[in-house]
């Protein structure tokens, strides 16, 4: 699974008060979309000050990404800014292949 690193931003306070009415009933219903075949919240943490989200996640493809961030942006026009990053691992390994790649350019 890929990295993502995932910035919403709800559009008015408006919306903010009703998506969290209703964000507030779907941890209470133990988060479904948070954990399921093809995509894993790592973490999610609000700047209710300012009407932003952030999240880190993994997930196979962009479908199971808007199977987790769709509903948010249908009904409270949530804009979601989403970024693959990597991992440690991953950007070692990308370090020197990338290195390879110039060295080889000479």
């Amino acid at each position: 699974m890929a990295y993502y690193h995932v910035h919403g931003v709800i559009p008015d306070t408006l919306s903010q008060s009703e998506g969290y009415k209703l964000f507030e009933q779907y941890i209470a219903s133990g988060a479904p979309k948070d954990n399921f075949d093809g995509f894993e919240l790592i973490s999610r943490v609000h700047a209710p000050q300012t009407g932003e989200v952030f999240v880190t996640c993994k997930a196979d493809s962009h479908l199971k990404m808007a199977e987790h961030f769709g509903i948010w942006r249908a009904k409270f026009g949530v804009e979601w800014n989403v970024l693959p990053v990597f991992n440690d691992e991953e950007v070692i390994l990308r370090n020197k292949q990338l290195a390879e790649e110039l060295a080889a350019m000479g």
